[in-house]
């Protein structure tokens, strides 16, 4: 989702128009309701990030030439010339299917149709229409999975393979974790460090990686993306700090975002945590993407050491990622959802 806001006019043009081709399952519906919104939120918080453009026009109106679905599939191929841009619409568009209230069929197969017209592919796509059907625990399965492979070393095949065993996907190995430790242990006060130690404390969190955690490599630096963006740990805040993730991620970032919408709004069990349903504030949502599109580093790469930073003040690597100020925990507030922890 970076090209909201690097992209060119034509393109940050063409990714909303994509999301308002699938919140309106492809121009058979008015433009209106949570998808709507979301998708004007998006208009609104990148046309402030960029003064030069005045993002919407057309594409934010309730009616017109952007409410006929051969017109706007039309325009949307045009404006949208290479594989990059038409797979970061898909992106873009996925959000307003996981966003409806309940699963939205008709929005999931405009994404096919957009999809097939693109000619990107549609293997996200695919699983989400299998969410919205009878399938929905083996989809769930299989997008877990794919998170998996997405934020460790291990591929696909082996971690589908290990749970197939019954085995954990994932393990991490006893020095690295007794490492880590020691690393947090030893963090000076108002490092990076600190401030994940205070995070655990208030949450009641385990340490990923230690005993009935999950692994390290995979949790540890998304715990580390809620201090350094600010946002806590209630079902909103979780989905708040995935949209900046995904935001942020050069590479990826969809089956983050998807696992975690699933999870939290929809109520759909994907992974070991508990789902829980929560209503989603388009505005607040988008706000997080812009976020993590002005973050410049990418903190979800795995070339990244964010370990290395742990010792270091949280404010200034704060203002080395470039992390624009915002979330929901000020300095010394509580992590926790229910405002437990001292300071």
């Amino acid at each position: 989702m970076t090209l909201l806001l690097t992209g060119s006019d034509e393109i940050v043009h063409g990714i909303l128009g994509a999301m308002r081709y699938v919140s309106t399952a492809g121009a058979t519906r008015p433009f209106e309701g949570e998808e709507a919104r979301l998708v004007t939120a998006m208009a609104k918080t990148f046309d402030s990030a960029r003064a030069d453009l005045s993002i919407g026009g057309p594409i934010l109106e309730a009616t017109g030439v952007w409410s006929q679905g051969d017109f706007a599939l039309s325009e949307l191929c045009a404006a949208l010339p290479d594989e990059r841009s038409r797979h970061e619409a898909m992106v873009a568009a996925t959000l307003c299917v996981l966003f409806s209230e309940e699963f939205d069929l008709a929005g999931e197969q405009a994404l096919s149709e957009m999809a097939d017209a693109f000619g990107v592919d549609q293997e996200a796509a695919g699983i989400i229409k299998d969410l919205s059907d009878s399938s929905a625990s083996v989809a769930g399965c299989d997008m877990f999975r794919r998170f998996l492979a997405e934020r460790a070393e291990d591929s696909l095949e082996v971690i589908s393979a290990r749970l197939e065993r019954m085995e954990e996907p994932l393990i991490t190995p006893p020095d690295v974790i007794a490492d880590y430790l020691n690393v947090l242990d030893t963090a000076p006060e108002g490092s990076v460090g600190a401030e994940l130690v205070r995070f655990y404390r208030h949450t009641g969190y385990g340490v990923p990686g230690s005993a009935g955690t999950p692994p390290l490599e995979v949790l540890g630096n998304h715990d580390l993306h809620h201090v350094l963006a600010g946002y806590g740990t209630s079902n909103v805040d979780e989905v708040n700090v995935a949209m900046f993730t995904a935001a942020n991620s050069t590479d990826g970032g969809l089956y983050y975002l998807a696992v975690i919408l699933l999870q939290w709004h929809h109520d759909v069990k994907v992974s070991p945590f508990e789902p829980s349903h929560c209503l989603l504030d388009p505005d607040a949502v988008a706000m997080a993407a812009s976020r993590g599109v002005l973050t410049e580093r990418d903190i979800s790469d795995r070339s990244w050491d964010w370990k290395a930073h742990l010792h270091e003040n949280l404010q200034e690597v704060r203002h080395e990622l470039g992390v624009a100020p915002g979330g929901t925990v000020g300095d010394g507030g509580a992590w926790d959802a229910r405002g437990r922890g001292d300071s």
